[in-house]
């Protein structure tokens, strides 16, 4: 994880920030992670019953010229 931030208008909002060198980075760390039989059988169920998927964001960003996340 690069970052994480709380939602100072809602106490339940949190905000992680991911960063990986390229798609091929992240696809091989996902499926490490995801596909892996403690995920699916320990980990996994835990984290989706802590989720509100229908509140759930994804998308990816861009760091600017002057973003010290280069």
């Amino acid at each position: 994880m690069t970052a994480s931030f709380v939602d100072d208008q809602d106490q339940d909002g949190h905000v992680w920030l991911r960063r990986f060198e390229d798609e091929a980075h992240s696809g091989a760390l996902y499926a490490a992670v995801h596909h892996h039989d403690r995920w699916k059988n320990e980990i996994g169920p835990v984290v989706h019953g802590l989720l509100v998927l229908v509140k759930t964001i994804a998308t990816r960003v861009v760091p600017t010229p002057a973003s010290p996340l280069r």
